[in-house]
């Protein structure tokens, strides 16, 4: 994908790389209506590479759009720099300015984005946060952000997703089309709920479309 200049001034904005923008806004929608303070949302998968931080990231651009509305990505897969990376280098987006986040360490940062209300964490030459101490900063987070977006690592790799399950409002469950088996997302799935955490949806990303869409939608 070509590097794009973005800014909300100029009017532009980035095309999200596998997520429909009128699903994703739905989505927003579902999760954010009637809600009296900031929904944290987790997306979480079983192994590496099914996309779980392209699809976040996703999500956060779509949110982006939305007027008004303040977006937190919080990126607490090692070495939580990888989003704010990708929004630079990848878009184009310029930060605006990076205030330190109150919490265990002190070099977590949350940079303003020149794209709505976008913002986005990193941490900088510290081991990534407990889970605990994440759980613990998302009262803070909810009056600030009216939605929180989790990038979390998989749990072939950490078990924090799992840990932090309970405490969000939603986790979704990003599976790879043709490639995950399902024994491996339903299991994904009951260690979710065998903590007490909320199942929301499955995310089927990197679906493949074998006949046009528009017959798709026939069907």
């Amino acid at each position: 994908m070509n590097k794009q200049s973005v800014t909300a001034e100029a009017g532009t904005w980035p095309a999200p790389q596998f997520l429909d923008v009128l699903a994703g806004q739905r989505l927003i929608y579902t999760f954010c209506h009637e809600r009296s303070v900031g929904t944290i949302v987790q997306l979480m998968a079983a192994t590496s590479r099914e996309g779980t931080s392209t699809v976040v990231r996703d999500l956060a651009l779509v949110a982006a759009r939305m007027t008004g509305m303040r977006v937190l990505l919080l990126d607490i897969d090692p070495p939580g720099n990888k989003q704010i990376t990708a929004l630079r280098d990848q878009y184009g987006i310029p930060a605006l300015d990076a205030d330190p986040l109150s919490s265990p360490t002190a070099s977590l940062f949350v940079h303003r984005l020149a794209l709505g209300g976008l913002h986005v964490t990193e941490t900088r030459l510290t081991p990534a946060t407990s889970s605990p101490a994440w759980a613990k900063m998302f009262d803070a987070l909810r009056t600030n952000f009216e939605l929180i977006l989790i990038d979390s690592p998989s749990i072939d790799r950490s078990y924090d997703s799992i840990m932090l399950a309970p405490a969000v409002d939603a986790n979704l469950l990003v599976v790879e089309a043709e490639r995950t088996r399902s024994a491996v997302a339903q299991n994904l799935r009951d260690r979710v709920l065998d903590v007490g955490g909320v199942v929301s949806g499955v995310v089927l990303n990197k679906q493949r479309f074998y006949i046009p869409n528009f017959i798709y939608r026939r069907i």
